[in-house]
């Protein structure tokens, strides 16, 4: 049985792998940048929402916390897997991965715009490890609901033959595997990134 894992494969795979990457560094530095252009009066609102948050970092609910930062996560993953089972999708799951990259970068620059110097610890603590990992497992999705909608392209307008059991299968298991980490990702950011946080601030 031919399960299409050859030489040209796998050079598409990395060349698609680059482009999702360069997309999501590319966003980053927008982001990022994007606080510095902002009005002030728009800046001293993103400042006041920051401190505001900061400030109440040790009185959170953390089961409530958990479980909204788990939907939170689950949503954008499950949006991707059912837009991944249609045509045009692909379109969609970009948006979402520039979506997740501007705001992660604008998130750093407003966390050290409010905090200054300390605001570098600050947004790393916020970020690292648990923003990237769940950026990365957004990356994995996409790449394969964007490969999903590919082959259903395929396999609709040019005839293409693909065993669609195979593909569904790994699929919905690269689907649960994702899921497995965003939960990871959201036990980290409530039970030991705001500990880390209320610590330093």
């Amino acid at each position: 049985m031919n399960l299409g894992i050859n030489k040209s494969n796998i050079e598409k795979q990395k060349k698609m792998y680059l482009v999702f990457i360069s997309i999501i560094v590319i966003t980053i530095i927008l982001g990022f940048f994007f606080y510095f252009i902002v009005s002030d009066s728009n800046k001293r609102l993103v400042i006041n929402l920051q401190k505001e948050f900061f400030s109440n970092i040790g009185n959170i609910n953390y089961l409530s916390s958990f479980i909204n930062s788990f939907i939170s996560n689950f949503l954008y993953l499950f949006i991707i897997f059912i837009l991944g089972l249609s045509v045009v999708g692909f379109v969609f799951i970009i948006g979402i991965i520039i979506f997740k990259s501007f705001i992660l970068g604008f998130s750093v620059s407003s966390i050290i715009g409010s905090f200054g110097i300390k605001g570098i610890l600050l947004s790393f603590l916020y970020i690292f490890p648990h923003q990237i990992i769940y950026l990365i497992i957004l990356l994995l999705m996409s790449f394969f609901g964007i490969r999903f909608c590919y082959r259903l392209f395929k396999y609709i307008f040019l005839k293409s033959s693909i065993n669609f059991r195979m593909l569904k299968d790994k699929y919905i298991k690269v689907f649960l595997f994702c899921i497995l980490g965003s939960f990871l990702c959201s036990l980290y950011e409530v039970f030991i990134m705001t500990y880390l946080l209320k610590v330093l601030v």
